[in-house]
């Protein structure tokens, strides 16, 4: 079995979905963080780089994050995926539970 970061939580998508529309979005910060850490980015300047630019860097980390999170599967991304960017942190942690929680 693969060592898996012990920052790495399994998150359930419906439970996550609605901690997104309850929290008007402000988990998605906290998710950002620890995806971030994930991927081996910085989190903090992600959040910050986020909220400085209204929200455009966020849009080009979920593009990275969903290709990142199909390729350590072995996949590839597609091009019709950015049809699905409303939903990318659902397909980012989806790919995540698939890689570091398989068979739940």
């Amino acid at each position: 079995m693969e060592h898996r970061p012990e920052y790495m939580p399994e998150n359930n998508l419906i439970i996550l979905l609605l901690l997104l529309i309850f929290s008007a979005g402000l988990y998605y910060f906290w998710w950002l963080a620890r995806t971030s850490r994930i991927f081996g980015d910085n989190p903090v300047s992600n959040i910050m780089l986020t909220i400085f630019t209204a929200g455009i860097w966020g849009v080009y980390l979920n593009l990275k994050y969903m290709q990142k999170a199909e390729e350590i599967n072995d996949r590839d991304l597609k091009w019709y995926m950015i049809i699905f960017l409303p939903l990318s942190v659902l397909i980012i942690q989806n790919s995540i539970n698939e890689r570091y929680f398989p068979g739940k």
